[in-house]
Order: C-alpha cells, then sequence, then structure tokens
C-alpha cells in the first residue's frame, strides 16, 4: 500500500508540534531547573567586635522559626539595564517570632525577613547565589536573629551570617560556620539570652 504524502499544511503543524515539545521539554527540565552550584559573592559589611556590638546595632533582636521552605520564599533579584549584570538580590522570608529580646514588636508576631540569597537565572538552569558564604534559614529551625529595618519595612538580617544562630542545633551549615563562634560563646554568659537555652 502506498503512502500518500503529508499536505504542507500538515507538515507546518508537525514541525510547530516537535518546535514546542522540543522547547517545553528544555524549559521544564533544564531552564526551570535548580543546578547544584552555588555563586558565592562579596559584601560590605561592618565588622562588629563583640556580640554586644552586633546588638547594640540591631533595630530588633528575635528568635523563632519560618515554616517555609526555601522553595516556597519569595526571590528578588534585580540587574542593571544596559549590562544585565546582577544588581542586586534576596529571599523574603516569613519568620514567626517567639521572643522579642529587642524591638517593640509583641512575641508571636510574624515579620518579613530578608536574607542575602536568592536563584540566579541562566540559559543551564538556577544556581543559588549567596554573600559571605551566608546559608538559609532552614525550614522548622529555630533562630536568634539580629536584624536592620530598611526604608520599605522589611527587616534585614544585620551583617549576613553573623546576624542568624541556630539555637536548637538542627542545622548544620549555621553550627560549622567557625568565625561567629565566639560571638555565641559570649551570647551563653550573657543573661539577655538566657530565656533561649543556648548552652543546651
Amino acid at each position: 500500500m502506498k503512502l500518500l504524502p503529508l499536505a504542507k499544511g500538515t507538515r507546518f503543524r508537525a514541525v510547530l508540534a516537535c518546535l514546542f515539545l522540543l522547547f517545553a521539554c528544555y524549559y521544564f527540565f533544564v531552564y526551570s531547573s535548580v543546578t547544584n552550584t552555588t555563586i558565592r559573592t562579596s559584601g560590605s559589611y561592618v565588622a562588629f567586635e563583640s556580640a554586644e556590638d552586633l546588638y547594640k546595632a540591631a533595630d530588633l533582636v528575635v528568635s523563632g522559626f519560618t515554616t517555609q521552605s526555601f522553595e516556597q520564599r519569595k526571590k528578588t533579584v534585580t540587574t542593571f539595564l544596559t549590562t544585565n549584570a546582577i544588581q542586586d538580590f534576596y529571599t523574603t522570608t516569613e519568620f514567626r517570632t517567639e521572643h522579642v529580646l529587642k524591638g517593640k514588636l509583641a512575641s508571636g508576631t510574624t515579620i518579613q525577613v530578608g536574607e542575602p540569597v536568592s536563584y540566579h537565572q541562566s540559559l543551564t538552569g538556577q544556581s543559588k547565589i549567596t554573600r559571605e558564604d551566608y546559608s538559609e534559614l532552614k525550614k522548622s529551625s529555630n533562630y536568634l536573629l539580629f536584624l536592620k529595618k530598611n526604608s520599605e519595612g522589611l527587616y534585614f538580617i544585620l551583617n549576613a551570617e553573623f546576624g542568624k544562630y541556630n539555637t536548637d542545633h538542627t542545622d548544620a551549615d549555621d553550627e560549622k560556620y567557625a568565625p561567629k563562634q565566639k560571638f555565641r560563646e559570649q551570647m551563653i554568659q550573657d543573661k539577655t539570652y538566657a530565656p533561649l537555652k543556648l548552652d543546651r
């Protein structure tokens, strides 16, 4: 039996369908995928001499947790119009407070916290981008945060990694960051942080 050639219109639709399928596969399996790559950038931060200095510089000092996974949080990346290079980036995390050690805020309030980490989109997928080795708050882990409020009312973690301390030993990334452990030891000796039981 002899097969009839496809009509021009049918061939065109078949080519379009193939192109659409290829694009869909690329978008979902490559472009939208999260790679294992982490881009580390440097930042300009004030160097604090002690945990007391860090406390004094903060607008708000609280402990609590987030119920959001990193994927659920709002990511913001801004770029320069002319070069498309990254200008700024951060992630907005919903953080439920349990203890308020400094600042006018009721315990149990949920606040928006800015973290110096996000996703950077490229043709090969999304890579995590962070400042000064900062690692994001882990879902359901408890933290002590030192926060500074910006002009838009968003509380940013002060001094990147030096502004957050895991208090229930469930975040290995936080506890292995050696440079800030001196501050943690000072907090253990300070009665201000006694309700958090940092020495447990």
